[in-house]
C-alpha cells in the first residue's frame, strides 16, 4: 500500500487540469473538506441510528450498575392492616409475649422493615456481573461502530454528490464550447462555408447535453434527500465540487482492531460469564435475611417490636430440568459469540485485503483518467479548430466534445470513487474519514478487556 505513495506525487503535478472542472480548495481539510466535515459533525450528533446505539450503551451500563447491587442486598419498608370478626385471634401479626388466655384485638395494625443480603459463596453474582460488563463493553463498541458506519455512509454520500458534481461541470464545458460551436456554425451558413445539415447536427447535441444537464440534476436532488435523511435535517442544499486532490495519508496503525472486531470480543466474553452464572446457580446458596415489625394494636392495646434474623443454606436438588437447560442455553449463546467472533476475524482480514487493493486500483483508474482527460483535451482542441475554419464535420467535432465531457466525468467520478476506497480503507481499520480527523474517537489499539489484543 505504501508503494504507490510515490506516483502520488505526479498526481499534484497535473492537478491543474481540473480548474476548469472545479472551483473546491486544492488541498484536503480547506473548502472541500470543510462541508464534509459539517456534514460528518452533524451526522454524528443527529444521526438516529447513532443516537439508537448511545441509548444502548446507557441501558447496558445501566445493567451494570443493576447486577452489582445484587452484592449489596435489599431492604423493604412495609405497612399491614388486617381486620377480623372474631376478637380471639389465634394468628396476630406478632406474637405476644405471652398467648396464654389473653384476647387479641380484632384489629391489626403493623409497620416494619424487610432486609435480606445474599452472601455470594457461588460466585454466581460475580459471573452475573462479569456478564453485565461484558455486554456493556459490547455495546460501548457496538456504538463506535455504527459511529463509524453512519460517518461512511454520510462520506459515501458527499462523494458521490462530488461525482455529480464533476459531471456537472462536464457537461456545462461541453454545452458552452458546443454553444460557441453552434454560433460558429450560423456563421458559417451565411458565408456558405458550413452545410445546413452541420448547424442541425450541433443543434441536436447541444439539446442531448441539456438533457443530460438535467438528468444529473435529478440525481444530485435524489442524493441531495438521502443526505439530509441521514443527517436527520429537513433539506441539504450546500454546494458540493469536485476535490482537485486524492487521499495521501493512508491509516495510522496496521495492526489496530477495528470496533466491531472488539464488540464480538466483548460480547464472547459476556456469554462465557454467563455461563458460569448458569453453572453456578447449582451451588449450595447462603442469604442472610432478617426483619422487624412494629405491631401498634396487641394483646390490652400495647405495641409490641418484634425482630428476627435468619441464615439461609439453600440448594436446589429438582426444578424439572430448568438449570440443565439454562446451562445448555448460555453454552449455545457462547458458541454463537465464538462463532460470530471468527467471522468477524475472518471477514476482517478480507475487507483489509480487499480495500487496500480497492484502494490501490482507484488510485490507477485517477491515473489513467488523467491520462485520458489530458489526450480528450487535445483531441477537442483540434477538431474545435478545424471546425472553426471549415476544414472539420460537426461529426467529429461533437464527438470530440463529448469524449472531453466523458474524461471529464471520469476524473471526477475516478477522484470521487478513489476518496470512497480511502474512507472504507479507514473504516476497515476502525478510523473516521480522513474529512473528520476531530471525531471522537475510541482507542481501539486495546481491546474491550484492557489485554490490548491484537489480530495477527
Amino acid at each position: 500500500m505504501q508503494k504507490t505513495l510515490p506516483a502520488l506525487l505526479l498526481v499534484a503535478l497535473v492537478g491543474s487540469v481540473l480548474a476548469g472542472s472545479s472551483s473546491a480548495s486544492s488541498e484536503p481539510g480547506a473548502a472541500d473538506f470543510g462541508n464534509l466535515t459539517e456534514v460528518l459533525r452533524t451526522i454524528d450528533e443527529h444521526s438516529p441510528d447513532v443516537k439508537a446505539a448511545q441509548a444502548a450503551r446507557r441501558q447496558a451500563d445501566a445493567q451494570v450498575q443493576q447486577a452489582r447491587a445484587a452484592w449489596f442486598g435489599k431492604v423493604d419498608a412495609y405497612a399491614l392492616s388486617q381486620h377480623f370478626n372474631d376478637p380471639r385471634l389465634t394468628r396476630p401479626i406478632t406474637q405476644p409475649p405471652n398467648v396464654a388466655n389473653y384476647p387479641f384485638s380484632s384489629d391489626q395494625f403493623g409497620y416494619g422493615l424487610d432486609m435480606q443480603l445474599p452472601i455470594d459463596i457461588s460466585r454466581q453474582i460475580a459471573a452475573e456481573v462479569d456478564a453485565a460488563r461484558g455486554r456493556a463493553a459490547s455495546a460501548l463498541w457496538s456504538l463506535e461502530d455504527v459511529r463509524l458506519r453512519s460517518l461512511l455512509q454520510g462520506a459515501a454520500l458527499y462523494r458521490n454528490l462530488e461525482a455529480l458534481a464533476g459531471q456537472h461541470a462536464a457537461l456545462a464545458k461541453q454545452l458552452e464550447s458546443l454553444q460557441a460551436s453552434e454560433r460558429v456554425a450560423r456563421t458559417g451558413l451565411k458565408v456558405g462555408n458550413i452545410a445546413r445539415v452541420s448547424l442541425l447536427r450541433v443543434q441536436a447535441a447541444v439539446a442531448e447535453v441539456q438533457a443530460a444537464i438535467a438528468n444529473v440534476a435529478g440525481q444530485e436532488q435524489k442524493m441531495r434527500a438521502q443526505l439530509a435523511a441521514l443527517m436527520s435535517v429537513d433539506v441539504f442544499a450546500a454546494p458540493v465540487s469536485s476535490p482537485e486532490k486524492g487521499p495521501t495519508a493512508l491509516p495510522a496503525d496496521a495492526r489496530t482492531l477495528p470496533p466491531s472486531v472488539l464488540a464480538a470480543q466483548s460480547a464472547l466474553t459476556a456469554s462465557q460469564a454467563k455461563m458460569q452464572a448458569a453453572q453456578r446457580a447449582q451451588y449450595p446458596q447462603l442469604v442472610a435475611n432478617g426483619g422487624w415489625i412494629h405491631n401498634a394494636i396487641q394483646w390490652e392495646e400495647r405495641a409490641v417490636d418484634t425482630w428476627q434474623i435468619n441464615l439461609i443454606l439453600r440448594m436446589n436438588l429438582w426444578s424439572g430440568g430448568a438449570q440443565r437447560s439454562a446451562i445448555d442455553a448460555a453454552q449455545s449463546a457462547a458458541d454463537e459469540a465464538n462463532q460470530r467472533l471468527s467471522s468477524a476475524e475472518a471477514n476482517l482480514r478480507a475487507t483489509r485485503e480487499g480495500a487496500v487493493a480497492q484502494w490501490n486500483a482507484q488510485s490507477e483508474v485517477y491515473r489513467a483518467a488523467l491520462s485520458g482527460l489530458l489526450a480528450a483535451q487535445e483531441s477537442a482542441r483540434i477538431e474545435q479548430d478545424r471546425f472553426r475554419n471549415g476544414l472539420g464535420s460537426a461529426t467529429d467535432l461533437i464527438d470530440a466534445e463529448a469524449a472531453l465531457a466523458r474524461a471529464r466525468g471520469a476524473l471526477a467520478g475516478a477522484m470521487a470513487g478513489w476518496w470512497q476506497a480511502d474512507d472504507a480503507l479507514r473504516y476497515a481499520y476502525g478510523e473516521p474519514p480522513l474529512a473528520y480527523p476531530d471525531a471522537r474517537s475510541i482507542d481501539s489499539k486495546t481491546s474491550a478487556n484492557g489485554t490490548g489484543e491484537t489480530l495477527p
